[in-house]
């Protein structure tokens, strides 16, 4: 969570509000935590606190951005990675089943406040994040299509056939209901998006499967 600029000790301290403010949210949820239960789960005094955030509101949207900063980082720098079709979906899935469950705190709270209404500041960052998370995307499943590896459909399509079923199954996981193996998850999952999206299916998809030396580098 640490910011760029942020001087070490107030990196920490942020780190530990946030930490502190999600487990709030968690325990009594959101309505009903005050920016005191905040202070006495952190540590911190009432000035340092409000140096920072000036209302519950506002740390509860650097939160939600923090999140989808951290989850889009990793899920482009995974696509980006792989310089085949079959591996970018892949890793993306396991990208996604593997950050909810090492930040499962974090993801239910981006799942419960996706439809919130942040401050005017906060609704332009989370709309710059978004379009670039979709330009970098777009750009690396165009790389495919051009090339006659995936099929040629609608962003909104794509979105339904990669992120739905992946979506799907995190509710389930977040609600604690018992769930597959997430490597079983990963697999089953790439496989049927592979066979949603690929032009040949049943063609070996990468280098790897056809025997090939893997490169590295993200496909532009």
């Amino acid at each position: 969570m640490r910011r760029r600029g942020l001087h070490p000790g107030t990196a920490e301290r942020r780190r530990e509000i946030f930490c502190a403010a999600l487990e709030c949210f968690a325990e009594i949820g959101f309505s009903q935590t005050t920016m005191a239960d905040i202070r006495r789960r952190a540590k911190a005094s009432t000035g340092s606190i409000y140096h920072q955030f000036e209302s519950k509101e506002h740390l509860a949207a650097e939160i939600f951005l923090e999140g989808i900063a951290d989850y889009q980082a990793g899920w482009i720098a995974a696509l980006e990675r792989e310089t085949d079709a079959r591996g970018g979906l892949r890793a993306v899935i396991g990208h996604h089943l593997r950050w909810v469950r090492s930040n499962e705190t974090w993801a239910r709270y981006l799942f419960q406040r996706r439809h919130s209404a942040f401050t005017a500041a906060a609704e332009r960052k989370l709309a710059e994040l978004n379009a670039e998370f979709l330009r970098r995307a777009s750009l690396w499943f165009a790389t495919h299509m051009e090339a006659g590896r995936l099929r040629r459909l609608p962003p909104d399509i794509y979105i339904a056939l990669v992120a739905g079923p992946y979506t799907e199954h995190t509710r389930h996981y977040l609600s604690g209901r018992d769930c597959t193996n997430t490597e079983e998850v990963i697999e089953m999952l790439a496989d049927a998006a592979w066979r949603s999206l690929a032009v040949r299916p049943d063609q070996p998809g990468s280098a790897r499967e056809r025997g090939q030396p893997r490169t590295s580098g993200g496909a532009r």
